[in-house]
């Protein structure tokens, strides 16, 4: 059965279906420059020196586009990649060839709202990039603290995501833009699953999630980015 066929899935578990992955890929790298610019401004954002030593996580990292383009940015970095799926990270593996010896992937899931110990602590930088939208409310609160408690201290946490609308009216005005853009892309609609369906229904406005930073303990919580629903927002541990 494949998974955006399963009734009863884990946030993100429709990911381990290596034809979504293909599909994904395959959609997302005409956007490469738009969000390579995405990506340089998370790296602004931590404001590292280029030869800083950081430690990196990325949460739900995918194919490693974020990771990738963090370890350009820092020179001397280190990146571990968590994601679930088996088939994301054997694409993972392919494209960060040139990174070997500096990134590694962690198979594991945040579904519940809580990292796996294999992770580790200790990070400079957490990041993620379009994963933690599938979390319900509870369990996105739940892994921004986490996350915060896995920085050191003056660590930031990064997350370039969807959220909602704070009404109909923008939420009308952020379908009609996204279809708009997909028909001048070519570009066929998406797929979705029961997973997609249920967990971006109740997707949170930028405020909640803003608040659920703080509530985290993690300072300068803020936007720093946002194109009507795709926003970049975070803040940094004290």
């Amino acid at each position: 059965m494949r998974a955006d066929e399963t009734t009863h899935e884990e946030p993100g578990h429709h990911w381990k279906d290596p034809e979504r992955v293909r599909d994904f890929a395959e959609r997302m790298d005409p956007r490469a420059e738009d969000r390579a610019e995405q990506f340089r401004l998370v790296a602004r954002i931590i404001g590292a020196p280029k030869d800083a030593a950081l430690r990196i996580l990325d949460v739900g990292a995918g194919y490693g586009a974020l990771g990738a383009a963090l370890l350009d940015a820092f020179e001397s970095a280190n990146a571990t990649l968590l994601d679930v799926s088996e088939a994301m990270v054997e694409l993972g593996n392919e494209r960060m060839k040139p990174y070997d010896g500096r990134y590694s992937y962690v198979i594991g899931d945040f579904a519940g709202g809580v990292l796996p110990p294999s992770v580790g602590t200790g990070f400079d930088a957490i990041v993620s990039s379009l994963a933690i939208h599938h979390l319900p409310p509870n369990e996105k609160r739940s892994l921004y603290a986490d996350i915060a408690d896995r920085l050191n201290s003056g660590g930031w946490f990064l997350n370039l995501d969807i959220v909602a609308p704070d009404d109909a009216v923008s939420g009308e005005v952020y379908r009609r833009i996204f279809e708009e853009d997909r028909v001048a892309r070519n570009e066929k609609p998406w797929p979705t699953s029961n997973t997609d369906r249920s967990h971006h229904d109740e997707m949170q406005p930028l405020a909640d999630h803003l608040l659920w930073l703080r509530d985290a303990g993690l300072t300068a919580a803020d936007c720093y980015w946002k194109r009507f629903g795709t926003a970049i927002f975070g803040g940094r541990k004290p």
